[in-house]
């Protein structure tokens, strides 16, 4: 016998499809549930999280020296910007503003009624003690807006993919307990 004759017929195929699927698609979606349970529990966690931990915090404006902002005074090419004299501003605003002309950086957070966001958002002019300055917001610093129910959905889609994941283990101890039962009642 040659070593091409062995091998003349076809291997039989008695696979069926829904065997097919528990072997090879459950995984994979279970491998998908799996990261998006991930990503979703990961993110839903941290919204619950980040107000109490400190992690979301006042917006933070920066104020420029009075020769950098000379570039936005008298100009006609830049864009008009509002103007406010320091007393106008509110006074979380007025504190952060001077404590960021104070600041090396030149930066600090406005902590409580921030009246004029869109303003600054866009950049204003500032005048205190007759020195004008330009100012800006450098960093929302907002809280991650998503729902909180996406963590414990997360969580069950983690648990879901677990559990497609360990289909094809289950169905092959199942179909062997299937096998013995018919072996023992013949």
């Amino acid at each position: 016998m040659s070593g091409d004759e062995r091998y003349s017929s076809p291997v039989p195929d008695d696979r069926t499809i829904g065997s097919l699927v528990l072997t090879y698609g459950a995984p994979f979606l279970g491998t998908l549930l799996v990261a998006v349970g991930i990503a979703g529990g990961v993110l839903g966690g941290y919204a619950v999280a980040q107000s109490e931990l400190g992690l979301c915090s006042n917006p933070t404006i920066i104020v420029y020296s009075p020769a950098e902002s000379g570039q936005y005074v008298g100009n006609p090419e830049t864009p008009t910007l509002d103007r406010f004299a320091v007393e106008e501003l509110t006074p979380a605003e007025r504190r952060a503003f001077e404590e960021a002309v104070r600041s090396p950086r030149g930066v600090a957070d406005v902590r409580g009624q921030f009246v004029h966001r869109d303003a600054f958002q866009r950049g204003v002019l500032v005048t205190s003690d007759g020195t004008v300055r330009y100012a800006t917001i450098s960093s929302t610093n907002s809280c991650l807006s998503v729902d909180p129910l996406l963590f414990p959905l997360g969580v069950v889609s983690i648990l879901l993919g677990i559990l497609g994941i360990l289909t094809p283990p289950l169905y092959r101890k199942l179909l062997e307990r299937e096998e013995r039962a018919g072996r023992m009642s013949r």
